[in-house]
């Protein structure tokens, strides 16, 4: 359906209350490229990178994160507990009483060449880090931990892409680090993963968005990211997708975006082409044994750590909120949550939530995420293209 644009509005509170009408009917913002997008589960905010932000041989030396070194030196993304401080009168926005229909999207291997290809197109970033792997030491010991609130599931934490079977295989070579500037010019960093086989990403909403300040820029996604190297290369992006009550609230619920990428800066193909993609599932049950992954600056920055365990809701975090034993804590935020983990197969292996910081009360013994559901990453996607 052709989208038509509406007369010029501020992206305010007011918009988060509007009822979602025609699809894919778009309002112009207050801020110049920031368009909303209606769809029949509700508002998203959207906007286009702008050119020189579309990454690509010509631009890439000049991009804020371009090297191994300017990468290294940005700062994990800070949780912000935005729940304990929503205003009463917000709290009606937490009610969901509809019965959602479970449903799911499959994830895809990319062509049988794709380490071909990526070893080819980046080849001393493969020798360095083979290199590497032939005198890495042996995996760190497992954390056990238990839970203080709800069913008090226990939890293991183990590493992710560490060993080179798994930085080169399904899932782990989806998952990577997605960096960015922030509307007061720092740069920072969180967790991603290609969850499209259009090229898009699902991460959280505070990566994309930061709640009163405005969309984050200079988006840089590496895959598989490993001491600071890039096997898989670096992909700018075109376009970026938060709800607009994200924008609003700012709680826990929503805290979830998506962000299509353009091609590799140097050979211009898709980051599918390379790594394939993670399947995405929403409306699930809130209790099902989950595998959590992140970038986490407590435990390292350079390879992802994985928690597993039994997720659960709370009443204290309201609803459309997943929580789950772990220990990570900074740079894991946007790190999938996958349900039907499936090691070395594009099968299963779906993104059912993304972290978004502490559970209430817990901050390094658990955390939570925005359940997906039609309300978020079927909106999100419905207004990107997924």
């Amino acid at each position: 359906m052709k989208s038509h644009r509406n007369p010029p509005t501020r992206l305010s509170r007011k918009l988060a209350v509007l009822g979602g009408v025609a699809l894919l009917c778009t309002a112009a913002l207050a801020v110049a490229g920031e368009t909303v997008i209606r769809t029949p589960h509700g508002d998203i905010a959207a906007i286009d990178a702008p050119k020189s932000q579309q990454l690509n041989a010509r631009t890439a030396a000049a991009h804020p994160f371009a090297s191994a070194r300017q990468r290294a030196a940005v700062q994990p993304m800070v949780w912000v507990d935005r729940d304990a401080k929503v205003a009463p009168a917000a709290q009606a926005e937490l009610a969901d009483t509809l019965v959602r229909t479970a449903g799911s999207a499959p994830g895809g291997n990319a062509p049988a060449f794709g380490n071909y290809l990526a070893r080819n197109h980046f080849r001393a970033t493969w020798d360095k880090l083979e290199a590497l792997d032939a005198r890495q030491p042996a995996a760190p010991i497992s954390a056990l931990g238990g839970e203080k609130d709800g069913a008090h599931y226990a939890y293991s934490r183990f590493p992710g892409n560490y060993y080179t079977s798994q930085w080169k295989a399904a899932p782990w070579n989806k998952i990577g680090k997605l960096y960015f500037t922030k509307p007061d010019g720092s740069g920072s960093y969180c967790t991603a993963q290609v969850s499209s086989g259009n090229s898009v990403l699902t991460t959280a909403a505070h990566c994309v968005y930061t709640f009163g300040a405005g969309f984050n820029s200079n988006f840089l996604f590496v895959p598989a990211e490993r001491y600071g190297e890039a096997p898989y290369g670096k992909f700018g992006w075109s376009t970026a997708r938060v709800p607009t009550n994200w924008i609003t609230y700012g709680t826990r619920r929503w805290d979830v975006a998506v962000i299509k990428l353009t091609g590799e800066q140097t050979s211009g193909l898709p980051v599918i082409n390379y790594v394939g993609w993670l399947g995405r599932a929403w409306n699930q049950p809130y209790s099902l044994y989950t595998y959590s992954h992140g970038y986490a600056s407590n435990l390292s920055t350079q390879y992802t750590n994985i928690c597993a365990g039994q997720t659960y809701d709370s009443p204290t975090e309201g609803t459309n909120v997943v929580v789950q034993g772990c220990d990570m804590t900074y740079g894991a935020s946007g790190g999938a949550w996958l349900i039907n983990y499936t090691p070395n197969s594009s099968a299963g292996n779906q993104v059912n939530s993304v972290v978004s910081g502490p559970h209430i009360g817990a901050f390094g013994t658990a955390w939570v995420g925005a359940r997906f559901n039609d309300d978020n990453i079927v909106a999100l996607c419905t207004a990107i293209g997924c």
